[in-house]
């Protein structure tokens, strides 16, 4: 299942069973693998209230015979029958138990906007290798092997010619290269894409990839041809990373600006709510250490700052308390298909409320 899907069927949960979202630091690195369950049943007990019995023992079952504690983080959701899903996370993420009517998503969507899904291009003017990179870590390697491209020696007219026979064979080998990555962007729907290589060979990549593809390049840097898969994979991390807080950085920005000329954004929690519900948000912006409480409609859904009777969407007389209602924005997000940025260290968002929004209209 695709963390797209992953996060749809989530927010889309519907079932009249609470819901065990369960966040363990899986990694070995840090501690042993039962120190590691033992922090499982610790952050159970911190619950303050009894889980169902039965999704305990399944997630304590799966920990001690289902999971190859290969990754360093995992997800695990549980709901009696109605739901169950394991989503293995690239980074170790702080042990924690929640328990709610519905998925606690905020860390898995804090992670997978951190490490998204990228193909990775390194070029020469005879080969190239393609990576795809999701999660932190390298899921598929090709090898794209050119016609050879030697330097000739002779002077004089003979030179010439030769020379542009391997400009010919270079610019042809490159155009394959650039055909390989478009098949591996629409193959697997990627749409961001890092380019490497010499500072030539990138100059020259540039100029001949079509627009649509032009238009999903993020970054460039420079890398070996003979880089190992490792240093290249921490190379393009460091740049995705950096791509990330710079367009965090100028949403933020626009957001604010938008919301003060009373134009496509707001910022605060009651507004941001509200526009949510409306189906108008494209852009959510959440700052990582936000929380705060609101109030449920028992009806449809609504969510609330504050408990108003009857709710403002339907009309029905009963709004509940929830301890997260940003938890519950961020599903709402992705329920209506907007895009969900989880925002590090902008103090201009903490003081615009800890979220904000840029609208479709």
């Amino acid at each position: 299942m695709s963390e797209d899907s992953a996060l749809q069927a989530l927010t889309g949960y519907s079932g009249s069973t609470e819901v065990l979202s369960v966040y363990l630091d899986t990694f070995l690195g840090h501690q042993s693998k039962d120190a590691l369950k033992l922090m499982f049943r610790e952050a159970i007990k911190r619950l303050g209230r009894e889980p169902n019995p039965k999704d305990v023992e399944a997630v304590a079952s799966y920990l001690n015979m289902g999971y190859d504690w290969q990754s360093r983080g995992l997800a695990v959701f549980s709901a009696g029958k109605d739901l169950w899903m394991t989503i293995p996370l690239p980074i170790a993420v702080r042990t924690r138990a929640y328990l709610a009517g519905k998925p606690y998503v905020r860390t898995l969507m804090d992670v997978l906007d951190r490490f998204g899904r990228y193909c990775l291009a390194l070029i020469d003017h005879q080969d190239a290798r393609l990576f795809l990179v999701e999660h932190g870590s390298i899921q598929s390697e090709a090898e794209l092997e050119g016609d050879e491209v030697k330097r000739h020696r002779q002077g004089g007219r003979s030179e010439r010619q030769y020379s542009r026979r391997i400009e010919n064979i270079a610019e042809r080998n490159l155009k394959q290269s650039i055909q390989a990555l478009e098949d591996l962007v629409e193959r697997t729907d990627c749409q961001r894409v890092m380019l490497a290589g010499s500072n030539e060979v990138l100059g020259a990549v540039q100029d001949l990839l079509p627009d649509p593809l032009r238009r999903k390049v993020i970054a460039t840097f420079i890398a070996d041809m003979e880089a190992t898969p490792k240093a290249l994979l921490s190379m393009s991390l460091d740049m995705a990373a950096q791509v990330d807080w710079d367009e965090e950085q100028h949403l933020v920005d626009e957001a604010i600006t938008q919301a003060a000329k009373g134009g496509a954004a707001t910022i605060g929690l009651a507004d941001t709510l509200y526009q949510l519900f409306q189906g108008r948000v494209h852009q959510l912006l959440v700052a990582e250490d936000y929380h705060a409480e609101g109030y449920v409609c028992a009806h449809c859904g609504y969510v609330a700052t504050a408990r108003s009777s009857p709710c403002p969407l339907c009309g029905y007389d009963e709004m509940v308390e929830t301890p997260d209602a940003v938890n519950l924005a961020i599903a709402k997000a992705i329920e209506t298909g907007a895009s969900v940025n989880v925002v590090r260290e902008n103090e201009k968002l903490t003081q615009a409320g800890g979220i904000a929004a840029l609208m479709r209209y």
